[in-house]
């Protein structure tokens, strides 16, 4: 017999079951693992220096990258994260961890109101989601802010930070489903295309 395909909600589904799941243990040090590759990928391009980084405040289980956006803000590099307005998403430049965020749409942190606005035209974009595969292909959470900004901001570097469990061989992407570049895991680093 052969069995039925998932649809795209219930592959979302299954893999966030799976991240809520893991233990603080587990989140802790995947994500050391993940921000290690991710600094050392920065280091190695000294474009991200001054073209910038757009970032994501990690929200319930989601790969925390907090100490990666401290060093970078050490390092001088520009450092934005995105504040929800209705249906659409901007990025506003931070320059403190502790000081420069509140809390906002779905009670995740966003910079504060006295933030400028970003416009990093061709940062690097870390890009969560709920499941990613082995082609590029993202499926975020369903309601498409990241689908809908870097289909406006083509320039950006888009890449995907997510655990290895959240990763399938293949999903079958909607036209809505922008793809990402890179995808940054506790395992590596996987490039796709040029």
């Amino acid at each position: 017999m052969v069995k039925p395909m998932e649809t795209k909600q219930q592959i979302r589904k299954r893999r966030l079951i799976c991240r809520e799941a893991m233990d603080e243990t587990a989140v802790r040090q995947n994500s050391a693992q993940i921000v290690s590759r991710l600094w050392e990928y920065f280091e190695r391009g000294q474009t991200v220096r001054t073209a910038g980084v757009y970032g994501y405040y990690p929200h319930r289980k989601e790969v925390d990258l907090t100490i990666l956006y401290q060093n970078l803000l050490q390092a001088d590099v520009p450092l934005a994260f995105p504040r929800v307005y209705g249906d659409t998403m901007e990025f506003f430049r931070v320059r403190s961890m502790e000081e420069d965020f509140e809390e906002g749409a779905f009670h995740i942190m966003e910079p504060r109101r006295s933030c400028s606005r970003a416009d990093f035209s061709e940062a690097v974009c870390l890009i969560p989601g709920s499941v990613f595969d082995r082609k590029g292909n993202r499926y975020g959470y369903g309601r498409g802010y990241y689908d809908r900004y870097v289909s406006l901001h083509p320039n950006l570097y888009r890449m995907g930070i997510a655990y290895g469990e959240q990763v399938e061989d293949e999903i079958l992407p909607e036209r809505c489903d922008v793809p990402v570049h890179a995808l940054a895991t506790e395992e590596g680093i996987l490039f796709f295309g040029s």
